[in-house]
């Protein structure tokens, strides 16, 4: 086949799989299965047989399928890398929203490069101490130990402030903080019995790798719960979450296995889809383009992980010449910054301090490959 024939034929699978999606959007409960048959057919074209493999499975809970999709999607899989990367543009749409009023006026967002993609310059020269972004509650967290709030992730006080729902387990540690979940993500998935056991059962999975040392785990599973809660997000606003103004902001990147997505990931996307019976809504390429997003900027700190959407926009460097200030909560310059110059934070600092190859394995250890100047240097 020659190279004019392989575009034509992935334009037309591309065109046949944004074509499936419109009605599957517009149909929704009254989709037809051959919908999802022919988009799982394009997916198959475009090389992502995982997803292929999610619709599918949707059409043959209404058809009758000879199982031969699905055996030639897990076939294609057996024939992948053992790891791919998954790459997930953001957008500029809400910066002034969201980042802008929080970052200091003498930086800017903008493209660093094609490895890291976009994150903060200095528009001139910094001072030491220069407060770089403000201090900045995050938009979404999720508490990853007992005795937390379940909005803002603090304490809960002696007296704290139990859903109104009896069955529910989340616990605040003020009405506000009730009323602000509620509002948030809540109260589409507060009586949703099937929806409240897939969070117990991946809290449990954080748990058991937590016991175990399995850092990348624990992370892995942090991030499913963060990105459970950002779906909810998505239900109560009756809009897909990559739609939602904070997360079209955020850029996404995951490295994952094919043999994942095909087993245990879609596994956990389709008891969701059935639990909030999203199916028609969220499509497993958007669940996890949600994953990836969430994964790529949030923050793992004691006790629980964050989206914080202005330091979200600090790339990592083991070097870094950004940090927060334990006083104010600021990001402060921590030397003197020349005008161009990235400002970069690190995701771990109590790693900083090891030397190039125990630091790797330590990063690796969490899952995190770092593509800083000083890891390009080996120092």
């Amino acid at each position: 086949m020659s190279l004019r024939a392989v575009k034509a034929a992935w334009r037309g699978a591309e065109q046949l799989k944004r074509h499936c999606h419109t009605v599957i959007n517009t149909l929704g409960p009254q989709t037809p299965p051959e919908a999802f048959l022919y988009r799982g057919n394009a997916y198959y074209a475009l090389g992502m047989p995982y997803f292929a493999l999610a619709d599918y499975n949707t059409a043959a809970s209404v058809l009758t399928l000879s199982g031969d999709h699905q055996r030639r999607c897990m076939k294609a899989v057996d024939q992948f890398p053992t790891t791919q990367t998954g790459v997930y543009p953001a957008l500029d749409s809400h910066l002034h929203i969201f980042v802008k009023p929080m970052l200091s006026k003498s930086c800017v967002v903008e493209h660093i490069n094609d490895a890291v993609g976009r994150g903060v310059r200095a528009a001139e020269n910094l001072p030491r101490n220069t407060t770089v972004v403000q201090p900045t509650s995050p938009w979404m967290l999720y508490p990853t130990e007992e005795g937390l709030c379940a909005c803002c992730g603090t304490a809960l006080p002696e007296r704290s402030f139990a859903c109104e729902n009896k069955d529910c387990h989340e616990e605040y540690c003020s009405r506000e903080c009730r009323a602000e979940a509620s509002s948030l993500y809540h109260a589409a998935v507060c009586h949703n019995k099937d929806f409240q056991s897939i969070e117990l059962d991946v809290f449990s999975q954080l748990k058991d790798a937590q016991m175990a040392g399995r850092v990348a785990e624990q992370n892995a599973a942090a991030a499913q719960l963060l990105t459970l809660r950002l779906v909810a997000a998505g239900l109560q606003m009756q809009v897909v979450p990559s739609a939602l103004g904070q997360v079209r902001i955020l850029s996404g990147r995951l490295t994952f296995s094919p043999a994942v997505l095909c087993g245990s990931m879609l596994h956990l996307y389709e008891r969701l889809a059935r639990a909030l019976h999203v199916t028609t809504i969220v499509s497993y390429e958007e669940f996890i383009g949600d994953l990836a997003r969430v994964t790529a900027n949030c923050f793992h700190r004691d006790g629980g992980v964050e989206l914080n959407l202005p330091r979200a926009m600090l790339n990592h460097s083991c070097a870094a010449n950004v940090s927060e200030d334990a006083r104010t909560g600021a990001l402060i310059a921590t030397r003197d910054v020349a005008r161009g110059e990235e400002l970069t934070i690190t995701y771990y600092p109590h790693l900083m301090h090891l030397p190039y190859a125990a630091r790797t394995a330590e990063l690796e250890k969490r899952g995190f490959h770092c593509m800083c100047a000083k890891c390009a240097r080996r120092e």
